[in-house]
């Protein structure tokens, strides 16, 4: 009687030197859960459309999408050879790339198990960015150590060290990223967290109503460029309580205007009626939207205007936009677990799983840790 042999499953890397080639492993599997991929999805098809070999751009040729490089396609299996053939020297300023964690068992198709971003956004490098492909439930740390030691293995190929200034995912995934950098680099964490956060979201059914009108005089909207200047003050206010990531003004002009540009930049104005004076309480910015989902990423207000429940109406009316004009299944946004105050104003609008409330699947721990002696981006 034949012996049956066991199947073992096989875990490998793939590095992606462009979006497209991204998309085209990956895209599928972000889209069945778009909510916690939204970290890596918007920004990857944004970067598509923008790189020359994008099939976007090169449709009319009906030239296929370039598939993404698997080193050791033979088997695969990710051997140190095939680490070493991944391109060893560090990055430039102006390159982004991405890594994607698969596991393989024989005659299956390989499945998704995490990814890894290394990207630059419009004032400066981004924080390496994790995703994980599976439930909170499932990244028990048997899954999850030895997947990021291959990751960090590879990654470890691709850049310096000092362009790896901080990492931010979920908190298990995070952390043993750390471990295993640290491990392989000698880097030296920074000793308390840049960010620790809760990914929460909102959709059509747990948004809450508003309750009062607007007074008068008051006005949220989308902002134009009649607001930089005042939307500019408030970004250069956000970015100067996100340290080590603030903004000279000039950066804050570049933002501003940015977001007022691309159409991603709301305002709660107050305008007096006896002199045209406009002052603007609070800003919402809307900046990583794929088709489904969006992301509330800055809400800054005034501290002349705090108490007034501006950011409240704001963040109300422009997730209300998304979920009816934008036709959005969801609004997601991360809140600091030391912001008391905007975790009680998010739960009002209608976010879930906050002010202790039962967490439901898709809410859930991430943190961001710093590393010294590197070189630090911005977002």
């Amino acid at each position: 009687m034949p012996i049956r042999r066991p199947t073992l499953d096989t875990t490998f890397v793939r590095y992606h030197p462009t979006a497209a080639s991204l998309l085209a492993s990956c895209q599928n599997d972000f889209m069945l859960r778009e909510r916690d991929a939204n970290i890596i999805l918007p920004f990857a098809i944004k970067t598509k459309y923008a790189e020359p070999q994008s099939p976007v751009n090169v449709r009319r040729n009906s030239i296929k999408p370039r598939s993404p490089i698997l080193l050791n396609e033979s088997d695969t299996e990710s051997s140190d050879n095939d680490i070493m053939r991944t391109p060893v020297s560090p990055v430039t300023k102006d390159e982004q790339f991405w890594l994607s964690v698969w596991t393989s068992r024989a005659r299956q198709p390989a499945r998704l198990d995490m990814v890894l971003s290394c990207t630059t956004g419009p004032i400066g490098k981004y924080p390496v960015f994790l995703y994980s492909n599976v439930p909170d439930d499932d990244m028990t740390s048997e899954w999850i150590v030895p997947r990021i030691e291959l990751l960090v293995k590879r990654l470890r190929c691709c850049l310096s060290t000092k362009r790896v200034f901080s990492v931010f995912g979920p908190v298990p995934l995070t952390r043993a990223f750390v471990s295993a950098w640290v491990d392989s680099t000698e880097a030296m964490p920074v000793e308390d967290p840049y960010y620790a956060a809760k990914h929460t979201y909102c959709t059509r059914a747990t948004l809450s109503q508003e309750t009062s009108a607007i007074p008068v005089g008051h006005e949220l909207r989308l902002a134009d460029m009649s607001d930089l200047h005042r939307g500019t003050e408030l970004c250069y206010g956000f970015a100067a309580g996100s340290e080590p990531f603030v903004l000279s003004i000039e950066d804050a002009t570049k933002e501003a205007r940015g977001y007022i540009a691309n159409r991603q930049m709301y305002v709660y104005n107050i305008v007096d009626e006896r002199t045209g004076a406009v002052e603007t309480a609070s800003i919402v910015c809307v900046t990583r939207t794929s088709q489904n989902v969006s992301a509330i990423t800055k809400v800054y207000t005034n501290p002349m205007h705090r108490g007034k429940k501006c950011a409240e109406k704001l963040v109300r009316f422009v997730s209300h936009t998304l979920l009816t004009e934008g036709k959005k299944s969801s609004v997601v946004l991360f809140v600091a677990h030391d912001n008391l105050a905007a975790e009680k104003v998010y739960d009002r609008v209608g976010f879930q799983g906050l002010c202790g409330k039962p967490r439901p699947e898709g809410v859930s721990d991430w943190v961001e840790i710093g590393f010294e002696n590197t070189e630090i981006g911005h977002w």
